[in-house]
């Protein structure tokens, strides 16, 4: 558990509490709700606010990105807003609030997040919002690259990156989606908590995270969009190759009964015996495959 002062508020920050760290959080602050403490033991499913008569409980979560650069998970980190205290909850190590954190210890910086507890909130939440747009950002860049080499021919490989990143923004939107509802929430119940003058904050918040949602959306077009043009690209490419090896085929059938033919082992085979009858037979064979040219043009097959 660590505490830093912040002007007019104090910010309590968890990691990974265990039994020691919610008995410590309900000795000092007995207002907190015993379903919330019990609550903070275990990640929660679903984003929320709930409002108790002392203070507020939210749920958020956060899509981070795996180090190998190809993977999004969510993480969830809790909120405790009380008249002039935050106490956030994390599962999982934020190297972002670390930073964030450090960043609130100079005193100009406190001085303006430390005003109220909402204004530690909406700076925090802007933070991680910025990280979510970096994010975006990155995607947009590789969905870039793959509109410039969806006709090099390369379909699968395009394909598998375009899936990959499919997946990822679905991610992202199973993070951020729920959170929709969850800052009008907040909106209406911080404001009757802590009066009309955070509202502006609260309403700045939700911007940010409509946001990272409208580039969500437009990353999801472009992707289905790309999907769609590269399967079609494959499925014609495929569909030119079957072309092609059908008309070989049927070349090469009148070819091989011609020389099936004359092949043959039998007495009095005509032509075959005849002075000049290899040049004969490779005559008709030359005039088969002209005919057949000749009809496949008329039925535009060529």
């Amino acid at each position: 558990m660590r505490q830093i002062k912040l002007d007019k508020t104090s910010w309590i920050a968890l990691a990974k509490p265990g039994q020691d760290d919610i008995r410590e959080l309900q000795q000092r602050f007995p207002e907190i709700h015993p379903l919330v403490l019990e609550e903070l033991l275990t990640p929660t499913i679903r984003p929320r606010v709930e409002h108790y008569e002392r203070h507020l409980y939210m749920v958020l979560h956060f899509p981070k990105v795996l180090p190998d650069g190809e993977t999004i998970t969510t993480q969830e980190i809790d909120f405790i807003l009380m008249k002039d205290t935050l106490i956030t909850v994390q599962y999982d190590a934020t190297s972002l609030l670390e930073e964030f954190m450090h960043e609130c210890e100079h005193p100009e910086v406190a001085a303006r997040f430390g005003e109220t507890p909402i204004h530690l909130l909406y700076y925090m939440l802007r933070e991680l919002f910025a990280e979510s747009l970096i994010e975006l950002d990155r995607i947009q860049g590789l969905i870039d690259e793959i509109e410039e080499r969806i006709f090099s021919g390369d379909g699968k490989e395009i394909a598998k990156k375009t899936s990959i990143l499919k997946r990822n923004v679905l991610d992202f939107r199973r993070a951020i989606k729920p959170e929709l509802y969850t800052f009008e929430s907040l909106r209406e119940r911080a404001t009757e908590f802590y009066g009309p003058a955070v509202r502006p904050f609260l309403i700045d918040l939700a911007g940010e995270h409509q946001k990272v949602w409208t580039l969500l959306e437009n990353h999801e077009e472009a992707l289905d969009a790309l999907f769609e043009t590269n399967n079609a690209l494959i499925a014609d490419r495929t569909s030119t190759i079957i072309k092609i090896l059908t008309i070989l085929a049927s070349f090469t059938f009148p070819l091989t009964l011609i020389t099936g033919i004359f092949g043959m082992n039998t007495d009095h085979m005509p032509i075959v015996n005849r002075p000049n009858g290899f040049w004969i037979i490779i005559g008709i064979m030359a005039v088969s495959v002209i005919i057949m040219v000749t009809i496949f043009k008329k039925k535009k097959w060529l």
